[in-house]
């Protein structure tokens, strides 16, 4: 693909990035690993945990939260509305872009080589001469006019699943526990 414009690049497939070496790839392991030892050792020592003494002790966090008026409907319904915005954040951002014609790209393809254009397209609407309706077109830098565009959508990742799976399981402790 040519790049001329500068968002033209901006769908290309995954396994066109160069490829990591193999000591970059541990070190970036090993600091992760020492990030999330750091955090816990943190949380430990604040007492999160249960075996110290500290301000997120667990019989602590309960008399503060119930002095402060939390019950067990709070409890339940903060897993399951978080559960609910981790499983459709995605979709409704594809919405918002599907409606706002963003996220799209030409799909003419060329009669001799057969291969598609692939460039970022603009939504345009104009009013046609012919039947007075409006009509919706999709013009990409290259100059082609197609009445349909290709939609990339937005999925979930690695991150996206895990958090979602955490909230299904820290739902299902508080609807069992309650």
């Amino acid at each position: 693909m040519n790049a001329t414009h500068p968002k033209e690049t901006l769908f290309a497939p995954a396994g066109k990035t160069p490829p990591r070496g193999f000591l970059r790839n541990r070190l970036q392991s090993f600091g992760l690993t020492l990030i999330v030892m750091g955090a816990s050792f943190f949380l430990y020592y604040l007492g999160l945990f249960g075996t110290v003494d500290g301000p997120l002790a667990p019989a602590r966090m309960g008399s503060a939260l119930s002095s402060m008026g939390v019950g067990q409907r709070h409890v339940i319904g903060l897993p399951v509305s978080l559960l609910s915005a981790a499983v459709s954040w995605n979709w409704l951002y594809n919405l918002g872009r599907l409606l706002a014609g963003q996220r799209m790209t030409c799909n003419h393809t060329d009669k001799a080589s057969g291969e598609v254009c692939g460039a970022v397209t603009r939504r345009l609407r104009h009013v046609s001469r012919r039947s007075g309706h409006t009509v919706v077109e999709y013009r990409c830098p290259h100059g082609h006019r197609r009445p349909e565009a290709h939609f990339h959508p937005v999925r979930k990742g690695t991150v996206s699943h895990t958090i979602w799976v955490g909230c299904a399981v820290f739902t299902l402790i508080a609807f069992f526990c309650a």
